[in-house]
């Protein structure tokens, strides 16, 4: 069992009656008490110990004073979430805000406030000009360079007004009482696991009894110290976990420390290591959920455990715009209503059709919208679109108010959505539920401090409380602990690792406090002030850990933000320790790879297409596209719907743009049915046709995206002005022509699969003939439609299901390059448009006619409506960049690892 480093049952045999051991921590003194517990014998009755922590003994001292009601006593003690906040307030009204972080400077102001007190510079917040004054004087500085003294005078004052104090100012009343004897003396005090305290706690230490005894760590002249050198942190955890693996093996009833330098920072690093090295089914998310055979001395913020994370996420949704990410982490949260597979089935549904509409933000009205169609259709009994509506009413309703108004709205929310869930929680999910209930009645103490809030504030000072209180699980004490620095002292282990103490992290370097003079913390030797009491408490500290153990393992990173290091020089010249090779999940991986290779069978095939999928093809020409470029792919897509959608960004996409460009032209068209219609136009006529057809346009995406600035659909609407300009003269130059038809579906059936298409644009010319146009705002090739595996076969579909057409073209609408680039054979030509001849670089080439042509189309779109038909799915490209532009399908088609 790990006990305590000192002698803890001599202490308490030598302790008087009414004595008191003080230890630094709560775990410390836990620690003791389990110890001493274990020494009674069960069928006695037995008194607990007189050992307190530090903390926990004030605590019980202000709770007996003001039971007592001693003056002094009768306020209350400001917690750290209402302190803030106060400072925050007398900060804004105090200081220019301008660039300042007001949350950071009120931070830096509690802090400084608090070193003040501790070290007894002043006596009261009345006296502190007069108490400081010999101190600016001595170093010339003055108080209005020091943000600090511009603030704390109003914040003195809201203090007064509110009857509070601050935690040090409570400090300062208690060690009153005990010079008053309002609070009786104690026989003895000792004290053990102490490194350094404060002089205002040494003054309390003297006035609450008369006799004291420290207790340092004795000595261990025994201890082995060995050192590792790594590569890096990770290095050093994996090697820290392989070695607390192996001492476990040997001997699983010892104790085993692990301290790491800085753990609250690395906390999540450290956890998924151990994880993978001694506990790797852990890591499986089908393994239900259980506690880890290892302690963590620090604790996860409560905003960043799955409890506290996904409720955040929920109160979020009162924002009422949603992006893709937090959306899918909603509408899949355990914590929200039911799971059971119909209501995921809508939910699943749902995100996948809101992704198709490559939003940057989801308004609350389009979520809602589609949540009630998809509901009516596949889930009828569902609450989601209920709950949505409710959602939304409440972000309309809801307006500023108070921060326990908040809490209620927030209770109430939670309650609708059916939170935490429909399941029972394990034992860590149940204590962080515990948990967020007191984070929100905190959150509801700050009703006075900070009147009435909008829902933005409200988060924000939730989501702030919940970051600051650290969630630590309860669970059974395993033989192996992970420790900071200073949890670990006082402690003895079998066996201890030391992370993290290179030269450059151990002593860690000064970091004085921005808002008082940094000679009088210097002079004064106030925390993080200098690196000479750095390096004195990194002596100490060190010290107590090499007592901590006979058998010490001390690890560094030789090299730290790409400068080399070596081992802190506190540790001396120890010899090289062991170095781990392997672990349980190493060894299964290695054993995996030495395996005899599976035998491998070729499966280019998927079931044929029923006679339903048949009937309706879904994706149109892109279907055939698709299976000329990579048949494997095109089944992926269409058949088994592996679609990509693109990332929303700012503005719009180059999709969106491109179809603004056919919206135009289209509503152009639709008005201006023929070139003499268009030569008829007076200039006038003609600028207010293009403006008109731009208008429409812009006015069928603007509804999409109502988030952009009207400025933004001016910019657009210039640069549709000047691609239309630079188009029609393509135009006004062809010969006469009518526009037949503008985005037409049009139905064909190949092969007896049934496409339906869109047809941007059919013109007549004379003689009869007709002219199929496809406006692309993208690369264009006309060698596409004359390749063995014709790659784009929406065009030559058109013209084999329109018997007059003689030719079909691109139209190439791009700023500073729009043209028709084309084939066929037609009675009067149009720049842009060859024939079928010159259209190819053959000097022979083989199809001449565009009759050949057509015959040409017909058995290629043939041979792949077949393909695809009969499950045709070989993972062959047509082009080696067909397969770079599809890497998003390499995890379905398995390309990488056929290459190996």
């Amino acid at each position: 069992m790990l006990q305590p480093a000192f002698p803890l049952l001599q202490i308490l045999d030598q302790l008087p009656e009414g004595g008191l051991l003080l230890t630094p921590t709560n775990r410390l003194r836990n620690r003791c008490q389990q110890v001493y517990g274990i020494g009674q014998q069960a069928s006695k009755n037995w008194a607990p110990p007189a050992v307190e922590s530090l903390q926990g003994w004030l605590d019980k001292l202000w709770f007996q004073l003001q039971q007592m009601q001693w003056p002094p006593a009768m306020c209350r003690v400001l917690n750290k979430e209402q302190r803030q906040l106060l400072w925050q307030q007398c900060v804004e009204q105090t200081l220019d805000k301008g660039l300042i972080n007001t949350q950071q400077l009120a931070a830096n102001c509690d802090t400084a406030l608090a070193q003040l007190i501790q070290w007894q510079r002043i006596d009261t917040l009345d006296a502190i000009e007069s108490a400081l004054a010999p101190h600016w004087e001595k170093t010339g500085l003055l108080p209005d360079d020091y943000a600090l003294f511009k603030v704390l005078p109003l914040f003195h004052q809201q203090l007064q007004q509110r009857n509070a104090i601050t935690p040090d100012q409570r400090d300062q009343r208690i060690s009153r009482a005990f010079a008053e004897n309002q609070l009786p003396k104690l026989p003895q005090i000792s004290l053990a696991g102490f490194v350094q305290h404060s002089p205002l706690v040494e003054q309390l230490f003297q006035r609450a009894s008369d006799t004291r005894q420290n207790f340092p760590i004795p000595d261990n002249t025994d201890a082995s110290v060995r050192v590792a050198q790594c590569h890096n942190l990770e290095e050093e955890l994996v090697q820290a976990a392989r070695w607390s693996a192996e001492k476990l093996r040997q001997n699983p009833d010892s104790s085993i420390g692990v301290v790491v330098n800085n753990l609250g920072q690395c906390r999540p690093l450290v956890e998924r290591v151990f994880a993978r090295v001694l506990e790797p089914q852990w890591l499986d998310p089908a393994q239900p959920a259980y506690t880890l055979p290892f302690n963590f001395s620090a604790g996860t913020p409560l905003a960043k455990t799955p409890v506290g994370a996904a409720t955040l996420q929920l109160l979020e949704t009162l924002r009422d715009t949603f992006d893709y990410s937090a959306l899918r982490n909603l509408l899949f949260s355990p914590f929200w209503g039911a799971q059971d597979p119909v209501e995921l089935h809508l939910r699943s549904t749902l995100f996948r059709r809101l992704q198709k509409l490559e939003l940057r933000e989801i308004p609350g009205n389009v979520l809602r919208t589609w949540a009630e169609k998809l509901a009516a259709e596949l889930a009828p009994e569902s609450l989601l679109p209920a709950q949505l509506n409710q959602l939304g009413e409440w972000a309309r309703r809801w307006q500023r108010a108070p921060a326990e108004v908040w809490a209620q709205r927030f209770s109430e929310l939670l309650t609708r959505l059916q939170w935490p869930g429909n399941r029972n929680p394990n034992s860590q999910e149940y204590q962080q539920l515990m948990l967020w209930e007191q984070a929100l009645e905190n959150f509801a103490g700050l009703t006075e401090f900070g009147g009435a809030q909008p829902l933005s504030k409200a988060l924000q000072l939730l989501r702030q409380i919940a970051s600051r209180t650290p969630f630590q699980a309860e669970t059974r004490d395993g033989p192996l602990q992970i420790l900071g620095v200073l949890e670990a002292g006082g402690l003895a282990f079998d066996h201890l690792r030391l992370v993290g103490f290179g030269q450059q992290q151990w002593p860690p370097p000064p970091s004085p406090n921005p808002m008082l003079p940094v000679l009088w913390q210097k002079e004064w030797k106030m925390p993080r002030a200098s690196a000479e009491r750095e390096l004195e408490l990194a002596q100490q500290l060190t010290a107590d850990l090499l007592n901590g153990s006979d058998d010490i393992v001390v690890s560094y990173a030789c090299e730290e933000d790409g400068v080399g290091q070596s081992l802190s020089a506190l540790f001396g010249s120890p010899q090289p320790a062991e170095s781990f090779a392997q672990d349980s999940l190493a060894a299964h991986y290695q054993t995996l790879e030495g395996a005899p290779a599976l035998a491998k069978m070729p499966d280019a095939a998927l079931p044929p297409l029923s006679a339903e999928d048949c009937a309706q093809v879904r994706g149109g020409a892109g279907v055939l596209k698709a299976q000329a470029l990579c048949p494997l792919n095109a089944q992926l897509r269409y058949r088994l719907g592996a679609e990509e959608y693109a990332e929303p960004g700012l503005g719009l996409s180059a999709a969106e743009r491109g179809n603004l460009i056919h919206e135009m032209l289209a509503a152009f068209w639709i008005q201006c049915k023929s070139s003499q219609q268009l030569a008829a136009m007076t200039p006038e006529q003609l600028a207010l046709q293009i403006r008109s057809s731009i208008d429409t346009a812009i006015a069928r995406l603007n509804r999409k995206h109502p988030e952009l600035p009207p400025k933004f659909w001016e910019l657009e609407q210039v640069r549709l002005q000047d691609i239309f300009e630079q188009w029609l003269p393509l135009e006004q130059e062809r010969p006469v022509f009518t526009v037949e038809q503008v985005e037409t579906a049009l139905t064909v059936t190949l092969q007896g699969l049934t496409f339906t298409l869109r047809l941007d644009r059919l013109d007549s010319l004379v003689d009869g003939e007709q002219l199929v146009i496809d406006y692309k705002t993208g690369q264009t090739s006309v060698s596409d439609w004359l390749q063995e595996r014709v790659r784009e076969p929406q065009l030559p579909l058109y013209a084999l299901f329109h018997p007059q057409a003689k030719a079909v073209a691109f139209g190439a609408v791009k700023n500073g390059s729009c043209k028709y680039q084309g084939c066929g054979e037609l009675t009067h030509p149009i720049n842009g448009i060859k024939s079928v001849a010159d259209s190819q670089m053959e000097k022979e080439p083989d199809l001449i006619h565009w009759d050949q042509l057509k015959q040409h189309w017909q058995q290629a779109l043939e041979g792949l409506a077949e393909e695809y038909k009969t499950g045709h799915a070989i993972l062959a490209f047509d082009r080696p960049a067909d397969n770079d532009n599809q890497k998003s399908l390499w995890p379905l088609n398995r390309w990488p690892e056929r290459q190996q």
